[in-house]
Order: structure tokens, then sequence, then C-alpha cells
């Protein structure tokens, strides 16, 4: 019986050790790589939401483009010809009386709405603009052209010109998936 206890005590010193090169907790070198693959990941995150952020302000712009939409329409109807401005559309004369959080104007020029980002917009998107251009289809419905989209298929201009070559200076990466390439 005393083999059996010398066994038993030796093998708890053994454990005992064992436990004691076990517990000891992390290395400073492991602390620090968890570190910095949180703070990558916190900064990847970080552009995400910010990238987010700015594409919800830049949809109000195309909300407040929606109410311009009508008005062109109308008077492309009536008259044959796309509005050239805000007034040919039967709008205000200002620009700046179509505004929001993020909006400080939208404008009518030849029948494309220009969308100003400004008053409380992202620094990467103010002052800068989007528009959105009318085409009519050959069964005679509308659609619109949105910043850096393609033109239509069967689409028309309203007034047969350009579309002034642009969708705006509005980055891609802002804009609405409808309004990308």
């Amino acid at each position: 019986m005393v083999r059996y206890n010398d066994e038993l005590i030796g093998s708890m010193a053994l454990n005992t050790a064992t436990m004691k090169r076990l517990n000891r907790g992390f290395t400073l070198i492991e602390l620090m790589i968890v570190v910095a693959i949180i703070g990558i990941l916190a900064s990847l995150a970080t552009s995400a939401y910010q990238t987010y952020t700015i594409r919800g302000q830049v949809s109000e712009g195309v909300l407040m483009a929606a109410g311009a939409k009508t008005p062109v329409v109308d008077a492309y109807l009536n008259d044959g010809v796309a509005p050239a401005d805000r007034i040919a559309a039967g709008m205000s004369a200002n620009a700046t009386d179509t505004r929001g959080s993020y909006v400080s104007q939208v404008a009518i020029n030849d029948g494309r709405i220009e969308i100003t980002f400004g008053n409380m917009a992202n620094q990467e998107i103010n002052g800068e603009t989007m528009f959105m251009t009318p085409y009519e289809t050959d069964g005679n419905t509308f659609v619109w052209r949105c910043g850096q989209a393609g033109v239509p298929a069967n689409g028309n201009l309203l007034n047969g010109g350009s579309d002034h070559g642009t969708g705006g200076s509005v980055e891609g990466r802002y804009l609405p998936s409808v309004c990308r390439q």
C-alpha cells in the first residue's frame, strides 16, 4: 500500500506542476496580437459604417428628386419639350426651396434634375451633385437615368439632346445600387 501512496503522491505532484504551467495566462505578445486584430476590425467597421451613413444621406437626394419628377414629365407632356428650369416645370424659381437635412437644393436644367448636397451632409458629399436625367422609351413611358447608371435601353432624351455626359460628382460607392454602373 505504500507503493500506491507513493504513486498517488508522485501523480499529484506531476499534476500540480502541469496545472501551474497551464494557468500562467497570456504572454504580452499574445495580448498585443489580439489588440492589433481588434483594432483592424474596428477600423474596417468604422469605414463601412461611414459609407453606409453617406449612402443614407444620398438616398435623401433621390427622394427629394422624386418630388421634381412629376412636374418635369407634366411640363414635357403639356409643351412637348423638357422644361428648361424650375419655373418651366411649374415649380418655384428658387432651387433652394426644395431642400432637406442633407440636400441644399434641387434644380432643373433642360429636364435634368440636379441635386446638390449640403447643409448637414457628410464632408465627403458636401457640395457634390447627383443628376437624374429623363428618357422616354418607345412605349411612351418615362425612365430616369440616375447618377452613373447607363443610358436606358430604347430610351430617348426628352429634348433629343445630350444628357450632359455625367451623372454628377458623387462617388459611385456612395450612390444607391440603381444609380451605379
